[in-house]
């Protein structure tokens, strides 16, 4: 009974430490090429159609922060290397797909309410939708919304795990859709 009772209080302290994090993307309009065609994915300064300032903040510093954390997936599983190269910006356009986001959704939420009450309560959350675009020839390739939201945590958690949320939906993307499977199949 003693060791059931210590199993629940390390689990319970366990759930009450991690974050209640989620993410997903949602395909809004289907490739109209096959993006394994491409050598080269060119991440473009991010804006908002919002007018608060956190969010045209977190807009100016979105695209490095994917920027980089691409980069260190890339690092991490050079094995799933999609394209020949990631980059902030090129003058090439052959073989270039350009990714544009503009942040649609932001709420902080409440931290307090996240700590205190959580189950959704204070919920912070960000979308992001984006569209690929041939460089070369402007042609809209696809369009997706990435969602990252944050329900409860240590403490009621930050906003700054929702927005990694969105990071992780974006890294997703890339491992679903771009699988290597997928595109042999595709070919």
């Amino acid at each position: 009974m003693k060791r059931l009772v210590t199993a629940s209080m390390l689990i319970a302290t366990v759930v009450l430490i991690s974050a209640c994090a989620s993410h997903r993307y949602t395909v809004l309009e289907p490739s109209t090429k096959k993006l394994n065609d491409y050598k080269t994915l060119e991440i473009r300064d991010f804006t908002t159609t919002l007018e608060d300032e956190e969010t045209r903040l977190l807009a100016k510093k979105f695209a490095d922060r994917l920027y980089q954390n691409v980069m260190e997936d890339r690092r991490k599983h050079p094995d799933e290397i999609i394209f020949d190269e990631v980059v902030r910006w090129t003058s090439e356009t052959d073989g270039v797909l350009t990714l544009d986001g503009t942040i649609i959704s932001f709420e902080k939420g409440s931290q307090a309410a996240r700590y205190f009450i959580g189950f959704g309560a204070g919920k912070a959350y960000c979308t992001i939708q984006s569209v690929f675009t041939d460089k070369e020839t402007g042609e809209k390739v696809q369009k997706i919304n990435f969602d990252g939201e944050l329900s409860m945590g240590l403490f009621g958690g930050t906003v700054d795990e929702a927005v990694q949320g969105v990071v992780s939906a974006y890294l997703d993307f890339f491992d679903d859709y771009f699988d290597t499977h997928n595109l042999k199949a595709a070919e």
